[in-house]
């Protein structure tokens, strides 16, 4: 048997409760212990007044129903049905564990563990057991946390639009990051053809550039050619004399003038020193004189295109 004393003060929800022993008799067969309350305490089905107690385990009946009764145990007070209660390491004295109640009621008893053991009993409260008090406080508790579960959907709510927002505005940001990009991209790519474009310009610029100076340097050779003989003319002596005729109105030459032609070609391509070629053209009478001066000019041509 057991004899503890045990002084409500303060009592949390579920809180183990260290009992020390005095005058330990223990009988291991119905794990017998006093126990004394400073305070009334509430087993399922009603509430046992401050006094000192006897707790026992019926275990000629069955394992898990204890007896409660005065301290002579002259009068049993109950007999309650009880459910295994486990914890981790044993204790070494009584350990009585209360449920919460509402301020100003009388604490439960939860779990009673006899010393030494990890497998305690667990008074099993029914609904109508409860007390007014306790069915408020719980009515009162199921609102609160429907109250902070309505909060909870309104914030996730709320959370949701900022978050639905945050993502409108990302992809209204990246639509127009993709839009500069692309303008960028194209910037770049018209830069790089007008690159191309300039520098391909400044190639032909240099390449005309080269052409003029080379034309430019070709007619100044042939001009110094062309006035060095002028210079010499009264040197050149007349070789010799063709004349080409044409057909009546007509600039083009005809087969037996070509022969004719041939023969200047070879000749002065032949010669040792420089030679120079006069054409003069002529025509009849008939027709205006200026338009005898332009067959006359043609006809120039046509023999000059054949020597060339």
């Amino acid at each position: 048997m057991k004899t503890v004393h045990i002084t409500i003060a303060i009592i949390a929800a579920a809180m183990l409760m260290t009992l020390s022993p005095a005058n330990a008799k223990a009988d291991e067969s119905d794990k017998k212990t006093v126990v004394t309350f400073s305070q009334p305490v509430e087993i399922p089905g009603m509430v046992l007044p401050a006094g000192t107690y006897v707790f026992r385990r019926i275990s000629n009946i069955d394992p898990h129903v204890v007896q409660i009764s005065n301290a002579d145990e002259t009068q049993v007070y109950a007999t309650r049905l009880t459910i295994p209660d486990y914890r981790m390491d044993p204790a070494d004295t009584t350990l009585i564990a209360f449920e919460e109640r509402p301020n100003g009621s009388p604490q439960g008893i939860k779990s009673w563990f006899y010393p030494g053991e990890t497998t305690g009993e667990e008074f099993v409260y029914t609904s109508s057991s409860r007390t007014k008090d306790q069915i408020e406080a719980m009515k009162d508790e199921i609102e609160a946390i429907q109250a902070q579960m309505a909060d909870m959907r309104n914030a996730q709510a709320h959370q949701a639009e900022r978050i639905d927002a945050v993502g409108h505005r990302a992809q209204e940001g990246l639509a127009e990051a993709n839009k500069e990009a692309m303008a960028a991209t194209t910037a770049s790519q018209i830069a790089a053809a007008a690159d191309r474009i300039a520098a391909d310009a400044d190639r032909r610029a240099e390449a005309a550039q080269f052409n003029a100076r080379r034309s430019v340097n070709q007619i100044h050779t042939v001009a110094e050619e062309i006035e060095g003989r002028i210079a010499n003319l009264d040197k050149y002596k007349m070789a010799d004399q063709t004349t080409v005729t044409f057909n009546f109105n007509s600039d083009e030459l005809r087969k037996e003038d070509m022969s004719k032609l041939d023969n200047v070609a070879r000749s002065v391509s032949g010669a040792h020193s420089g030679c120079l070629i006069e054409l003069q053209g002529f025509t009849d009478k008939i027709g205006t004189e200026k338009y005898n001066l332009g067959l006359s000019d043609r006809r120039v041509e046509s023999v000059l295109r054949y020597l060339v």
